[in-house]
């Protein structure tokens, strides 16, 4: 049998439970500004309470009768329901910095002083952490909604259990509201996530085993296992799709594997090798968003950027001139890179080859006439941002003023909106844009190296690569573009797109909100945040503002979109060939689009009376 660490550590929990923490303390800083300049409401005394007597019970100091305390309110929702049913035994009672705490113990110590006692035997009662962490790490990925929390009379000394009403007791403790709207949609989600942690039987043990080893800090083997819930349930899930059981000799080899290919890790030879589930129409409709074929669209919007600042052809311009010999550089990294560029060209997507691959992902013109073309983005795109800010502004100008007067603006269209793009996105996002989507950023980043190299900068008596590319560009290719605006839309565009591919369990639920508030006004603050890799809602809000500000879209026209209804354009959920005749006299409608520059693609009917496309 297979013994898990009873100390393994799981870091994304601590890290839910610090962004839990943290926004209830903006939530208390906030209310407490707000009622400086005037009278709370009901609504937002009750919130400034809960959030007070959360953080009251949070700053207790821990001890045998009383756990340290968690408020996330996933793991709190989770546990409670575990130890309701009697799913589990011994029963949870918290996480210590992410680090799993069953009865009879109460902090990490604890666990650790039995442990040492045990002396290499395992711990009587056996605590069930992988079946706790797994059926976490599923409601993670599927972005389960859990109810909110709140404080409770503790039942005797077991903490996260709720005393009888009318029975009298001092201590308290952090409890999920299951009343809430949220409750019993969370309580179907737990329980399909049970059943699917279930299901996978000894295989779970094995893999978090190595999980654990392979996270841990002092190298495999170490003092110190650490994995991730989330990184474990989405292991199991590919193994699954593998078809790799508990018997498998080489398990940590196909384990490690799952890893890369989760991680994007190997070469272009080992992304060859991913599966990619293709939707099935029996599937249920939340397939019809592949998370993956939204994500390849964010390194197409930098390329497309690139190309119009001209880097690509810069790039090409200044391995010419080191081929002739013009430049001044000599035999080092900077004349190595110039060289395997130059030897790697037949290799590498020529500049038709990438207009080719944004037209039919971005609808961006000049791509192959006779190649298909993604017509509807321009219009998705522009609306879905439009969408947002609209959103947010309405709700602040509604939070100063305290109208009684409905937004016109609702989570529900913004969600239509992103489920649009969304949509969008993953229907064009098919084939080989993978494979390009990966060069294409292997490519930037190669360029972006190359033209940051002092030697090179030196040549240009430049500061940066911007500089650079603006003094090759007006030089020799005919006039520079103001490269910091192109910068922020492909920093924005990168955002937005990683925003809705993260998000797309949100986007495809039909109730609750899209949009945290309290994560716009106070967005948590992180040294380690990537906002085009793991985006929070302030960085989508954001990025959408300075996309409407970089394509300069008048506010007049960004209320208009967002207000205007429009019905959803046909998409299927996966790609249709269609007849070239056809394709051609879709062709003949359209005269191509802009990247979101605030212009509708041409359609029949919207025409104005001088036959120009209509201006968003």
């Amino acid at each position: 049998m297979t013994t898990i660490d009873p100390t393994t550590r799981f870091t994304d929990l601590a890290e839910r439970e610090t962004r839990a923490h943290d926004a209830h303390v903006n939530t208390v800083a906030r209310l407490k500004q707000v009622k400086t300049k005037r009278a709370l409401s009901t609504a937002e005394e009750t919130e400034l309470q809960l959030s007070q007597n959360v953080l009251k019970e949070l700053d207790k100091n821990p001890t045998r009768a009383h756990a340290p305390e968690v408020c996330d309110p996933l793991f709190v929702a989770t546990r409670t329901l575990l130890n309701l049913h009697k799913l589990i035994s011994p029963e949870l009672r918290t996480h210590d910095d992410g680090v799993l705490v069953f009865d009879p113990h109460a902090n990490v110590d604890e666990i650790r002083h039995a442990v040492a006692q045990a002396a290499g035997a395992p711990l009587a009662p056996d605590p069930p952490i992988t079946l706790t962490a797994l059926t976490l790490g599923l409601l993670i990925v599927d972005g389960a909604g859990a109810p909110p929390v709140k404080t409770v009379p503790q039942l005797g000394t077991s903490t996260g259990t709720e005393n009888p009403v009318g029975a009298y007791n001092s201590k308290k403790t952090i409890y999920p509201v299951l009343e809430h709207p949220d409750g019993a949609t969370f309580t179907r989600e737990f329980f399909r996530a049970l059943g699917e942690a279930r299901s996978y039987g000894p295989l779970a043990d094995k893999v978090l085993v190595l999980l654990a080893k392979e996270g841990d800090p002092d190298g495999p083997g170490g003092a110190k296992p650490t994995a991730r819930c989330e990184e474990f349930a989405r292991v199991m899930r590919k193994l699954a799709e593998a078809r790799v059981d508990a018997k498998e000799p080489q398990l940590r080899r196909r384990v490690n594997e799952m890893l890369d290919s989760l991680q994007n890790v190997g070469s272009e030879d080992r992304i060859a090798e991913r599966d990619i589930d293709l939707p099935d129409l029996d599937q249920i409709q939340d397939e019809n968003i592949m998370e993956e074929n939204v994500r390849v669209m964010g390194p197409m919007i930098i390329s497309t950027m690139f190309e119009e600042l001209k880097v690509f052809q810069v790039v090409d311009r200044i391995v010419e001139q080191f081929q002739h010999g013009v430049l001044p550089i000599g035999p080092g990294k900077a004349g190595q890179q110039l060289y395997r560029y130059w030897r790697e060209a037949p290799n590498r997507m020529s500049e038709q080859e990438r207009r080719n691959f944004t037209a039919i992902t971005l609808g961006v013109p000049g791509g192959d006439p006779g190649g298909m073309v993604n017509r509807d983005f321009n219009d998705l795109w522009i609306r879905f941002v439009s969408s947002v800010s609209s959103f947010i502004r309405q709700n602040e100008v509604d939070s100063l003023l305290r109208s009684a007067t409905p937004s016109p603006i609702s989570h529900q269209q913004v969600r239509k909106a992103a489920r649009d793009l969304a949509s969008n996105l993953s229907l064009h996002g098919y084939g080989m844009a993978h494979y390009a989507a990966r060069e294409v950023a292997d490519q930037v980043t190669f360029i972006i190296k190359l033209l940051q190299d002092p030697e090179i900068r030196a040549c240009y008596g430049a500061k940066d690569m911007w500089q650079v590319v603006d003094q090759v560009a007006t030089y020799d290719l005919g006039g520079a573009k103001t490269s910091s605006r192109y910068r922020t839309l492909a920093t924005c565009g990168a955002i937005i797109t990683a925003w809705l591919a993260n998000n797309v369990a949100r986007i495809n639920r039909s109730t609750g909100p899209l949009l945290d508030i309290d994560v716009v006004r106070n967005p948590p603050v992180a040294s380690d945040h990537k906002a085009t890799k793991n985006p929070n809602d302030y960085d989508l809000v954001n990025a959408c503002e300075l996309w409407l500000a970089d394509t300069a879209t008048p506010d007049s026209e960004v209320e208009k979109l967002s207000q205007q209804p429009r019905q959803t354009p046909t998409m299927t959920s996966k790609p249709i060939p269609i007849p070239a005749m056809a394709r051609e006299m879709l062709d003949d409608l359209d005269l191509g689009v802009g990247l979101g520059h605030g212009y509708a693609p041409s359609r029949p009917g919207d025409l104005n009376g001088n036959g120009h496309s209509r201006a968003y």
